[in-house]
């Protein structure tokens, strides 16, 4: 595998030029809390390039956060928001949650991504989303359906918010309209069946584990190792079982897309070495490198058939 320093230099100092989006062709990422600085990586080495044909983009939980940072062309925004704000002692410590407060402090984090230093640049995101859409997955609590919420600037990071809210270990969610959501990734943990609904014919779809990955989510497992010793197991249990079988339906149509839809996964060649919280630095910087490089690899295969004709045209 190539340095960090060595891909990014193959990957170019490209500026952030708009680009023309290719109808019917989606982008959707998975979430997976740090583990999503893989997905950081793959898409800085996308801007890097000037890579963007995709006319709808669907995030969830982490993945909503890297689709933003790429919409706004915000090179390194995911990657230093994982290492320096999801590392951050603020950020989660599990005592809080039983003792009734939120063991992962999404309220901190979001003020954090509000300030100059850690700021999204949301209006660039929209200049750059007037011929896309940007879709955030987030799950009703209620009914433990999932929807998909098209952010605006008074919005952006309430969504975001309500995308990557943990059920359990945050409140009990965000509070949209009259309704509370929680975690996209508990309904739609990789949302590819709604981009088909929305009419994409190609979809390329970002994880964060192995391709050959299909037994049990991380994420949901992680959560009942957690949660398990406080009393709450049941209630896990049947998270995760509702969540097991969104994942099962989700690669089963990956599998067996409908005829006429075209679905690329770029995947880890490994396990990754981060977890959902408690990384190390060395293992964030490791996967953040797997990215870069997983994303290149991905532009070498597929980047010249994923070119909008009028711009191949303007070659």
């Amino acid at each position: 595998m190539m340095t960090l320093q060595n891909a990014l230099a193959t990957a170019g100092s490209n500026s952030c030029l708009p680009t023309l989006p290719l109808s019917n062709t989606a982008l959707v990422a998975e979430g997976g809390g740090q583990r999503g600085i893989f997905t950081a990586g793959v898409l800085d080495s996308w801007l890097y390039k000037g890579f963007n044909p995709f006319d709808l983009l669907i995030g969830t939980s982490a993945g909503a956060q890297n689709l933003s940072s790429y919409m706004a062309c915000q090179k390194g925004f995911g990657q230093r928001s994982i290492m320096q704000l999801s590392k951050h002692s603020n950020f989660f410590k599990f005592h809080r949650a039983l003792v009734g407060r939120s063991a992962v402090d999404l309220d901190w984090y979001f003020s954090q991504v509000e300030q100059h230093e850690h700021n999204l640049n949301v209006d660039c995101a929209l200049t750059r989303l007037k011929a896309r859409r940007l879709l955030f997955s987030a799950t009703k609590v209620s009914d433990r359906r999932a929807e998909f919420f098209e952010p605006k600037a008074d919005n952006w990071l309430t969504m975001l918010k309500a995308s990557s809210a943990l059920p359990i270990l945050y409140k009990k969610g965000v509070k949209i309209g009259q309704e509370y959501y929680v975690d996209g990734g508990l309904s739609a943990p990789l949302p590819v069946e709604e981009a088909y609904r929305r009419g994409a014919k190609k979809i390329i779809a970002i994880r964060t584990v192995p391709k050959d990955f299909s037994a049990q989510s991380p994420w949901a497992h992680k959560l009942k190792s957690w949660v398990c010793n406080s009393n709450r197991c049941p209630k896990v249990i049947d998270l995760i079982t509702h969540h097991e079988n969104a994942y099962q339906k989700t690669l089963s149509f990956i599998d067996n897309p409908p005829e006429g839809v075209q679905v690329i996964q770029v995947f880890p060649e490994k396990s990754l070495s981060s977890s959902l919280v408690g990384s190390s630095y060395e293992s964030l910087n490791k996967d953040y490198t797997m990215g870069v490089n997983m994303g290149l690899a991905f532009l070498k295969q597929h980047s010249s058939s994923m070119v909008a004709p009028s711009a191949q045209h303007h070659r």
